[in-house]
């Protein structure tokens, strides 16, 4: 049996390749991925590079997985993911913040 910290470390790992495996198939940045979650990109970062886990909350973190659930969901059935490259920055950015109120039509603060 995995002790507490090994379980945490467990658990970290999978949400950050989770969140991996997000960037590479919906060909998304950690800032796209701030957007995403209305989160800080420090914060964002934070779960990519270091494997920190969402906090606050309960409710806090629940809403963060969820979101990644949703994220998954339209990657897999290519619903607007991954965005187009060729692009530029800026039409990508838009294209992640209507995706995003169409998934989300109402903004919670």
């Amino acid at each position: 049996m995995k002790n507490g910290a090994e379980f945490r470390r467990a658990q970290a790992l999978s949400w950050q390749k989770r969140l991996e495996s997000a960037q590479r198939a919906g060909n998304l940045t950690v800032a796209d991925l701030a957007r995403w979650f209305d989160r800080p990109h420090a914060t964002v970062r934070s779960w990519v590079c270091d494997g920190v886990e969402p906090g606050g909350g309960p409710l806090d973190v629940a809403h963060a997985r969820a979101l990644l659930g949703l994220l998954e969901t339209l990657i897999a059935k290519r619903k607007g993911f991954p965005l187009d490259p060729a692009q530029p920055r800026k039409v990508q950015r838009a294209r992640l913040a209507d995706l995003r109120r169409a998934m989300l039509p109402v903004q919670v603060r």
